[in-house]
């Protein structure tokens, strides 16, 4: 893994702005983004001309969207309407996705519930995600599943489990361990999590946090977002393990931290102008921080 040329960042990380999105890949050398929200707009509600704006960016300057950010299957396992919506979100994600020439969707496990890794519930998630395989199928789109504390797979345990069913070279994961750390009761992400999900990693975002102490009041959020690599994600561990497995694919910076504080909150609901202010600094901060730790693995 070297930098720049296996790192990218999350769009909206750095702006709302694409003229300031590509300044930010020029000053770093990056060779492209992760696309989640746009001109004040995420993913799903992407217009004409935003995407038309998108193609031409790329091609004029030679980046790339390497993963476009769905909230697919971030909804109730029991509302059957709601499935029925999110389904037609990801066929409308795959026309975009097939037009910027992007071959990964991000997708989630519905929305956590008490007994997480009950059996038949996680039978039932992987059969919905089968359902999107059937629809991706002939695109070239693979599907990433990303672990997300607030959705069925958080652990590295419960990912695996729900993709064990399915194709390995259709559906893979979007690995963060930093969101393990917002999962009451789970034990903090290691590298031997990595190691495990090693033959199925798709993409890895790359953010940090620290927990609270027992006497934060309920209302806080579990984890406050920090600079990389100076967390509780032991990040140079991680690098070395992720070396140690031959992993080809990209780092993704998902800075969620802001030199100027926002309420943490909304770094959980990315999306907007709101979110996007102050990111491009705090994540200037973030990949210095990443680069110096892959250039002293």
């Amino acid at each position: 893994m070297k930098f720049p040329e296996h790192i990218t960042i999350i769009s909206d990380e750095v702006s709302q702005d694409l003229p300031k999105i590509q300044n930010f890949l020029r000053e770093f050398q990056l060779p492209g983004i992760e696309l989640r929200s746009l001109n004040g707009r995420a993913f799903k509600d992407l217009n004409r001309a935003d995407v038309t704006e998108l193609v031409t960016a790329s091609q004029a300057e030679g980046w790339r969207v390497f993963g476009c950010a769905t909230p697919v299957f971030k909804c109730d396992l029991d509302d059957a309407a709601a499935i029925v919506a999110h389904r037609e979100i990801f066929k409308r994600s795959l026309d975009v996705a097939r037009e910027l020439k992007c071959d990964l969707l991000r997708v989630f496990t519905f929305l956590r519930t008490p007994n997480p890794a009950e059996s038949a519930k996680q039978a039932r998630v992987s059969e919905h995600l089968a359902g999107l395989v059937d629809l991706a199928t002939g695109s070239g789109v693979r599907l990433g599943v990303e672990n997300e504390h607030s959705c069925l797979a958080a652990t590295a345990g419960e990912t695996l489990a729900i993709l064990a069913p399915l194709a390995v070279d259709r559906v893979g994961v979007i690995w963060d361990p930093c969101n393990v750390l917002y999962v009451p009761d789970a034990l903090p992400a290691t590298p031997a999590d990595l190691t495990r999900i090693a033959s199925r990693l798709f993409h890895l975002h790359v953010k940090d946090a620290f927990r609270h102490g027992s006497r934060a009041p309920v209302s806080m959020h579990i984890a406050s977002g920090t600079p990389v690599g100076i967390g509780e994600v032991d990040w140079r561990a991680h690098l070395r393990a992720l070396r140690a497995t031959g992993y080809a694919g990209l780092l993704s910076l998902e800075t969620h931290w802001r030199l100027e504080k926002i309420d943490e909150s909304l770094l959980h609901l990315p999306a907007g102008h709101a979110f996007s202010h102050g990111g491009e600094a705090a994540s200037r901060t973030c990949l210095h921080n990443l680069r110096a730790m892959l250039e002293n693995l």
